[in-house]
């Protein structure tokens, strides 16, 4: 998750920078820190690491850390569907993003 970092935080500085006409305001409110998010998001995941196996405390933090990457997503697909960033940008950005929710998703009770 760590590694979706870089890309997010240059989508995240390309949204702030207004490299077009619309406001980062425009992607949703969740494109104003996707690089917070996911700060808050890694540590939802390493509280659920922390817990024992398979205990609720676990189950919830891994859950928590995955809606956050899902929102963390809205975000990026909302900045490429407004053609907020250029596509190259946003593209590494969802690949990101997708891994991490994949590695999330694996995580989280059938």
């Amino acid at each position: 998750m760590i590694a979706a970092a870089p890309p997010l935080a240059e989508l995240a500085t390309r949204l702030r920078t207004g490299t077009s006409k619309v406001t980062v305001a425009s992607a949703g409110p969740e494109a104003a820190d996707l690089v917070g998010t996911l700060a808050i998001a890694c540590g939802d995941l390493a509280d659920g690491f922390a817990a024992p196996p398979e205990s609720r405390r676990r189950i919830t933090a891994h859950h928590r850390a995955w809606i956050a990457i899902r929102e963390i997503d809205r975000a990026v697909t909302a900045a490429a569907r407004r053609r907020l960033a250029p596509p190259e940008i946003v593209k590494r950005a969802q690949r990101a993003i997708d891994r991490a929710d994949v590695l999330i998703g694996a995580l989280l009770p059938a």
